[in-house]
């Protein structure tokens, strides 16, 4: 009877535990926040830089290199612009740019060697 007794309590702790662990607030999260961990899906996306030749073009969102087609935060790359990039979320066309800070870069001359 006193296994069955302890068995029991142990029972009773775990689920206290777990339940008081789905109570908890995280302090720094701001109020109003979604709960749950982040995911790529809710990301923004941030086009950093866009590169172009004559083979192909490549952008940097969020801090990776995609290319048409690749999928980054959630989304989908349908096109590489000059200054941004389409992309699909949700059935939905969208196009962000490069920030108006953006630096641009001009193109080396040829030296015809």
């Amino acid at each position: 009877m006193k296994t069955l007794h302890s068995c029991f309590a142990v029972l009773l702790l775990a689920l206290g535990a777990h339940a008081a662990a789905d109570g908890l607030v995280d302090p720094t999260r701001r109020a109003g926040a979604p709960r749950g961990p982040a995911t790529e899906a809710r990301q923004t996306l941030r086009v950093e830089a866009v590169f172009s030749s004559a083979e192909r073009r490549l952008a940097i969102v969020n801090g990776k290199v995609v290319r048409v087609g690749d999928q980054v935060a959630g989304v989908r790359i349908d096109e590489i612009l000059d200054d941004g990039v389409r992309y699909l979320r949700n059935g939905k066309t969208h196009t962000v740019r490069l920030s108006p800070a953006a630096m641009p870069v001009r193109q080396a001359a040829e030296t015809g060697r």
